[in-house]
Order: C-alpha cells, then structure tokens, then sequence
C-alpha cells in the first residue's frame, strides 16, 4: 500500500473538494493536471460527481462511485486509489477561508512548477514560447485567487447591473457634434481611429486627448508614427485652442497653465518596437485612465503568424484584453488602405492591410474622410461612424478642422 502523508496540501485539497459549496468555489482553479497520479483518478471521480450531482459526498460513497467508474483498473491501482479515499479528511466547514488559502498555495505551487518547465524548455532551446511564460509570472504576480484565471462569473445582481451600465458614459464625448448621437465610452472599451495620410486623424487624437484632459483623465499617448514631442505640442495647442505663435507671444502664461491643467495628466512615450507586453506593463503599473496606441499596427507581439493579417488581428485581441485587464478606455490609430482615398464615408473594410479582423475586436470605428484638394484650405472632414456597440448608431457627421489650433469644430 501506499503510504499518505495526511498533512499534504495536495491530499488536503482532494479532502476539501467533498463538499459541493467548496468544490463550486474552486472549480474554476483546481485542475486534474495539479495532481500526480491516482489523485488524478480520484479528482475525475469528484469532479463527474458534483457536475453531475452537485451534492456532498461522503468517503464510501467516492469509494463506491470510484470503482463504479473505473472497472477495467489494475488491482495495484484500485489499491493505491482506495488507499487514499480512505484517508481523506473534509476538514472543519467552519474554517472555509484557511481551506481557501491552502488552495490558493496549491495553486501557486503548481504554476510554480509549469513556469519552471517552460522556462528549461526555453533554456535548452526546446521552446521560444516567451510569451506563455510571461503570462504565467503574471498570473502569480499578486497571489490573488480571483486573477488565477481568464474568466470569472459575473456576481452583479439587477440593481447592481443597472446602475453599473445604465448610467453615464465613463468617457463623455465633449465634442457636440458627436456627443448628439453617442454620448462617450466606458472602461475596457476598445475604440479605432483610421484615416488616410495628412487627413487629421494624429490632430483628431489629440483634439480627443486634450478633452479627456480637461476632464481630469490620466491619458498616455504612445506614438511610434508621428515625432512623440511634436504630437505634445499639438496636443497642447489643442487644449488651449490657439496656434503656436499665439503660445510664443504668451509662452509664459500658457506654460503655468500648462504645468497645472496638462502635466498632471498627460504622458506622451517616444515609441519605436514597443511591444504590446510593454504597454499592458506600463498600464498594470501607472493606471492611466485613457491609452492611445498610435499606430497600434507597428506595435510588437510574440509569437509566430502564417500571414500579415492573422498577426495584426492578435494585435487587437491583446489591445481589447490590455483594456479589459487595466479597466481603461484603448484608443487605436491606424492608416485607411487606398480605398480610402477621395472619400466621404469610409468604413472598416478599408483600413489598411485588413477587412473585418481589426473590426471585429473594436466597440466603435470611426474613420475620417476627406475628398477635394490637398490644399490646406481644404478643412471640410467627414466623422464616419462604421462601427458602434455603444448605441448603434451608424452614419456620418460633417466637420471642420483648424489644423493650426488642432481642434474640429
């Protein structure tokens, strides 16, 4: 027979799981792969028991069912296996929060092991998966039971729903033209902005910016398109609404002006082969309220992909989990393909390089049209609406830009 230690914190976890509540409690974190072994019989057993029953169940009968389920096992393994239903404890009902902490350990050892292996495959050069093993450490990092998995269930009850969603937007749009028919977007939203080149779509982020600014968001702009200091300066006009030699004749009420209703909140990043791990670092760590990635296409992800388009359509799943994860509104910037060009409405099919998967991750699309002369004259632009979760509405809204203040009206 096989000798149990009692005290084993995988054994006491198994002892645990015969309660119904408990095992409800921790299904979504205790797998069979933790196990080594007949343990792993044994957790199959309880498992299909209370998926199936959803009852407490006592030593005979796992025993019992044990056998019923595995008929054709070897008598050495039925020992083993009966040998330690047998030696099973539940542990004390009303110390539910110490069983919960001895899972949380368990847990925490097991991935302890599985981020060990990864990285000896990686050493040995039997893996290049580095971005699993990133995603394990960061799955420890807290220690908290709640993040140990990709999904949780939804608590909230009605009430609770109502005045979480039903309420105002988190992000109000303060420009009226569009706030006439959407009114803003709300935490884990993932929004794309798209345009042809020299149309206004870097003066329209910061004409956005500047307004999340002046709402007291911490916003942080990573541009890897656009010089980042001459996107702050733009930035900065666009909050004020004056053109640069207007900022020159009083650059010295404009700079305290600047120190207290700007600097608090805006970070600009110099960005040139970010990764996308570096910008949901940054969030973990800073907590800024609104993230423009600008241009999220040139952004770096892990991996290796069979076409440009399936790489690019992971690049906004991991900016739509970026903003889920960190609870911030995502802005994306992307070019608009050729199709594009001349135009007043634009949709979604024509951004660059990819038809409907950069789409199919967004809560709302809006791209920027222009047709006519190139002249800087020309100030007539076209919000498109293509894409809207938020309230369904589609359409376009005719506009005007001042390039040399940064702002739409």
């Amino acid at each position: 027979m096989t000798s149990y230690d009692p005290t084993s914190i995988d054994k006491q976890v198994l002892g645990f799981c015969l309660s119904a509540e408990f095992f409800s409690k921790v299904s979504n974190i205790v797998g069979r792969d933790m196990f080594t072994r007949e343990m792993r019989d044994v957790f199959d057993t309880i498992f299909f028991s209370h998926t199936k029953y959803n009852k407490d169940l006592t030593i005979n009968e796992l025993s019992a069912l044990f056998n019923d389920r595995n008929p054709a096992m070897p008598d050495s393994s039925r020992e083993k296996a009966q040998d330690l239903i047998r030696s099973l404890e539940t542990g004390n009902p009303d110390n539910t929060d110490l069983h919960l902490d001895l899972v949380n350990n368990f847990w925490l050892r097991d991935r302890a092991r599985q981020i060990g292996e990864k990285a000896l495959d990686i050493f040995t050069g039997d893996s290049e998966e580095f971005g699993e093993l990133r995603k394990l450490i960061e799955a420890v990092e807290d220690g908290r039971i709640s993040d140990k998995t990709t999904y949780s269930i939804v608590e909230s009850d009605l009430l609770e729903l109502l005045e979480e969603h039903a309420g105002p937007k988190d992000f109000p749009f303060e420009f009226d033209l569009i706030n006439e028919r959407i009114d803003g977007l709300d935490r884990g939203n993932l929004g794309i902005l798209f345009a042809r080149p020299e149309v206004g779509k870097t003066t329209f982020c910061c004409f956005l910016a500047a307004s999340y600014i002046r709402q007291g968001f911490k916003v942080t702009y990573w541009a890897n398109e656009e010089p980042a200091p001459k996107i702050k300066l733009r930035m900065i006009q666009s909050y004020f609404g004056v053109t640069r030699q207007e900022m020159i004749d009083k650059k010295h009420e404009y700079m305290e002006r600047y120190l207290s209703e700007i600097e608090p909140f805006l970070t600009i990043m110099d960005s040139v082969g970010t990764s996308m791990e570096e910008v949901n670092e940054y969030a973990k760590l800073n907590k800024p309220d609104v993230i423009f990635m600008d241009q999220l296409d040139k952004f770096r992800i892990s991996g290796e992909y069979n076409r440009g388009d399936e790489r690019l359509k992971e690049t906004y799943v991991l900016a739509r989990e970026i903003a889920k994860r960190n609870g911030l509104l995502l802005w994306a910037v992307s070019q608009a393909s050729n199709d594009a060009h001349d135009r007043q409405f634009i949709d979604y099919s024509m951004m660059d390089n990819s038809k409907t998967g950069k789409a199919g991750e967004a809560d709302i699309i809006i791209g920027i049209g222009k047709t006519g002369s190139s002249d800087i004259e020309n100030t007539v632009r076209h919000i498109c609406i293509s894409k809207n979760k938020l309230n369904g509405w589609h359409g376009k809204i005719d506009v005007m830009i001042d390039v040399a203040r940064g702002v739409y009206y």
